[in-house]
């Protein structure tokens, strides 16, 4: 009777594996680059808004320009922090990958 429950475990822990060995090399070759890529670009416009509000700080629509780069850089930066956190969570207790 035991062996009956043990057969479908079983099946489950194989075919969760051939799904990582699939799923493994997209998520690390495609979709960790593209968040990395997209934290890179929002840091760069953070540091931009930065570097716009102390070179033009007279001027008060570049500062506009230069409070709304710091924002939406930090967004960006949270969102791109958020999406790698959720990714390596369900990729590390669902199919077992790390990087």
């Amino acid at each position: 009777m035991v062996h009956f429950f043990l057969v479908p475990y079983a099946q489950a822990a194989i075919d969760a594996t051939a799904f990582g060995k699939v799923v493994s090399p997209i998520i690390v070759n495609i979709v960790y680059p593209i968040v990395e890529l997209m934290f890179g670009i929002a840091l760069v416009a953070f540091v931009y808004g930065i570097i716009q509000m102390v070179i033009h700080g007279a001027d008060e629509t570049v500062r506009a320009t230069g409070k709304n780069m710091i924002l939406y850089g930090t967004i960006g930066m949270f969102i791109m922090l958020s999406a790698w956190g959720i990714i390596y969570l369900i990729s590390n207790t669902v199919i077992g990958i790390t990087k």
